[in-house]
């Protein structure tokens, strides 16, 4: 994350701070801690997609600091002394009603879930992440800023109680609902509510209806939480205000200068039952960017020491058959000092003498006696992926390899695997030449799907960028054609060519596709909740680099797409659909290539395409899938022609054309004449302006409008028919 002097983090270093983590769905929660529902204004974690997977804990190492008692260096910081003497001085402020370790089927969360027996003050702080010029949808930065709290980062939840996007849309963030003690403020989480608005407030200005919205939630938790907000907060020995900005309590510029200075007019105005009015902004100011001086004189005076870490790469349980093989991949992290290549990194033990294993070092499988070595040089806190390949003994039981404290368990069931006469075995060290090599159709073009004009077929690059991939079909799987009896099996690049291997038995093809006859595919070792897919999975290489292209129906597509939540009217989502759908079918033709010379249509990225997260997308907002069901093969028609149908968040209250943007030469251009867009009067240009407008469509949504009138005011002249008719 970036925001330089104005970035305020959750903190998470130390004993004293317990994250709370939880899962949101009430059903999952011990009865003791489920929560009052939230008011219908407030997006559910459920609502906006959280993976609550991320919240229990798992056998990766954590890289948490726990001693209070020193510094990065060695040394007591300032704040960490401010925090001990506290600590003391206060006692009773930092004790916890209830602390809850593990959920209701027994799974350990990542951090002990504790709730405060009262909450006294609320924090506001920016996401010092800024909003302009950013083209992903408020939803997808929310789920962005989750994950990468919860697991890039390895904190196990969003530190702030609350988000609000710059659209005013406020979502639920830390899970656990009522007094859940959050990780939004260091040494001052506990008996506190923390706010995040989107947005760095350094560098732009919040804007109006991101502040109403604030207004409303402040509002909202002081009468929940009996907080009188005319009086004074007696808050670790200070008399503060009942709302603070982040740096009232901690050493921090949060949250920025434009909205610091707003707080004291925010709580006037709620005070005095000023809901609607709006907030005055204070002087324009420059700013100076000194993040690299910052960093050099943290870097001067701080020398933090990290200890390397492995961490599993997908799942630590894999079946194999007996006498097979099975491939995985582990994520080797460096510590604070460099890693020579093939340097000794870890010692691997196994619970039978019978169960060999490989190392994939420059494109050639070595063999592991005892240790793994570094396949490549690292530059400190630098991660590198391991790929391992094991053959288990012909015996049927379970069996485990350690490496480095992770352990791996093999389970061995199924038909034994047939080696010829003559083969080395496992315990001789050698790769099973060929391992029951297995021939293929050879693809040099994807064959066609039957009926296209039946079914309309679309073909998605995967933003999986691993050299290896796990999958998993929950049905029968055919590769080139040729029906397969596991499940599971893996992918890697052969050279130009792609690989798979399944039960032990290898080939490659120049195009390797995957067929689950019906069912869905998991790409195991894809650490994020939107892995799972329907229709074709075909593997190739591309420009040096494994590529994954999911083919598969235009419908079932769209049904995979995170464009509009169900935290949304429906006849909005509707719209969108329908102008989704309009936008990819333009790029299905021969005729209008996004991806000019690829054998794909469009990517899983809304910054080039649109965003795709497949079934995680379906299960997550029922509502959108209706909202495609009902608007079956309905696309933008002029002349009979589909047209590409642009779409973006939130205007200053008129569109742009593709002209005044700098879209020279756009496909009929007098569609997207600009207009005025009244209902988004007030806010700032959020995406490119042309099209359809988020903002519009949803109040023209509220007020009654069908999603055929929303379509045809923000596309001029266009009829609305079916695809392929």
């Amino acid at each position: 994350m970036r925001g330089a002097s104005v970035y305020c983090p959750p903190m998470r270093h130390f004993a004293w701070l317990i994250i709370a983590l939880s899962v949101s769905a009430l059903a999952a929660l011990p009865l003791r801690v489920q929560a009052a529902a939230l008011p219908a204004r407030i997006i559910t974690r459920a609502q906006w997609g959280a993976d609550e997977s991320l919240l229990i804990k798992t056998d990766r190492k954590e890289a948490f600091e726990d001693d209070l008692s020193v510094g990065d260096n060695g040394n007591i910081s300032t704040r960490i002394q401010e925090c001990i003497t506290a600590r003391k001085k206060y006692p009773a402020e930092f004790s916890v009603a209830r602390t809850i370790n593990e959920n209701s089927d027994g799974k350990p969360y990542r951090w002990p879930m504790t709730f405060s027996s009262k909450v006294r003050l609320i924090a506001v702080h920016h996401t010092a992440l800024e909003v302009q010029g950013d083209e992903r949808t408020p939803l997808e930065r929310v789920r962005a800023l989750y994950t990468y709290h919860a697991s890039k980062m390895g904190w196990g939840d969003i530190g702030y109680n609350f988000i609000i996007d710059e659209e005013g849309k406020i979502y639920e963030g830390r899970a656990g609902g009522d007094f859940v003690v959050g990780g939004h403020a260091y040494c001052g989480n506990i008996s506190t509510m923390g706010i995040a608005l989107m947005g760095n407030f350094d560098l732009e200005k919040p804007p109006q209806a991101q502040l109403l919205s604030l207004k409303w939630l402040i509002d909202y938790l002081a009468k929940k939480y009996r907080i009188n907000l005319k009086e004074k907060v007696s808050f670790h020995g200070e008399s503060l205000p009942a709302v603070v900005g982040h740096g009232d309590i901690s050493h921090t510029l949060c949250p920025g200068y434009y909205l610091s200075s707003m707080l004291t007019q925010i709580r006037a105005q709620i005070i005095a039952g000023k809901m609607g009015a709006p907030i005055l902004y204070p002087p324009n100011r420059t700013y100076t960017d000194r993040t690299s001086e910052r960093k050099q004189t943290r870097v001067e005076k701080v020398t933090t020491v990290t200890q390397s870490m492995f961490i599993p790469s997908g799942q630590t349980e894999l079946v194999v058959r007996p006498g097979g093989q099975a491939s995985f991949t582990i994520l080797f992290r460096a510590g604070s000092a460099k890693v020579p290549r093939r340097a000794r990194i870890a010692q691997v033990d196994r619970s039978h003498d019978r169960i060999a294993l490989w190392q994939t070092i420059d494109g050639k499988d070595v063999v592991v006696q005892r240790e793994l070595f570094s396949p490549k040089d690292l530059k400190p806190d630098e991660t590198a992926t391991l790929h391992l390949r094991v053959q288990v003994p012909s015996q049927t039981r379970s069996y485990e390899i350690q490496i480095d404290g992770l352990v791996y368990t093999l389970r061995v069931e199924g038909r034994r695997i047939r080696v010829p006469s003559g083969t080395p075995s496992a315990s001789s060290g050698a790769l099973l030449p060929g391992a029951g090599v297995f021939r293929l159709a050879e693809y040099d073009v994807p064959p066609p799907p039957p009926d296209l004009s039946a079914k309309p077929i679309i073909r998605i690059r995967l933003s999986y960028a691993e050299s290896f991939a796990s999958i998993y079909s929950d049905g029968g799987l055919t590769l080139n054609g040729k029906l397969i009896g596991d499940r599971s099996f893996s992918l890697y690049r052969d050279g130009s060519a792609c690989a798979a291997e399944v039960g032990g038995l290898r080939s490659a093809a120049n195009i390797l596709r995957i067929d689950p006859n019906g069912g869905v595919m998991t790409i195991t070792n894809w650490t994020r909740s939107a892995n799972r897919f329907r229709g074709i999975i075909e593997c190739r290489v591309i420009d040096d680099s494994l590529v994954l292209i999911n083919e598969i129906g235009l419908e079932d597509y769209l049904k995979g797409l995170i464009e509009e939540p169900d935290s949304e009217p429906y006849e909005k989502q509707r719209a969108f659909a329908v102008a989704a759908r309009s936008y990819a079918a333009y790029y299905i033709s021969p005729l209008h290539r996004k991806f000019v010379g690829k054998p794909y249509d469009g990517d899983d990225s809304p910054a080039h395409f649109q965003a795709y997260a497949g079934v995680h997308a379906e299960e997550s907002n029922p509502r959108w899938v209706q909202a495609v069901d009902s608007t079956k093969n309905k696309v933008l028609l002029v002349d009979g022609e589909v047209i590409k149908a642009p779409y973006f968040s939130s205007d200053d209250g008129r569109t742009r054309s593709p002209s005044e943007i700098g879209w020279a030469h756009f496909p009929f251009e007098d569609v997207f004449v600009s207009k005025p867009d009244p209902w988004c009067e007030g806010m700032s240009m959020n995406g490119h302006g042309v099209g359809m407008s988020g903002c519009g469509s949803k109040a023209q949504a509220k007020k009654g409008k069908k999603a055929e009138e929303i379509l045809k005011y923000y596309y001029s002249g266009v009829t609305i028919g079916e695809f392929g008719k």
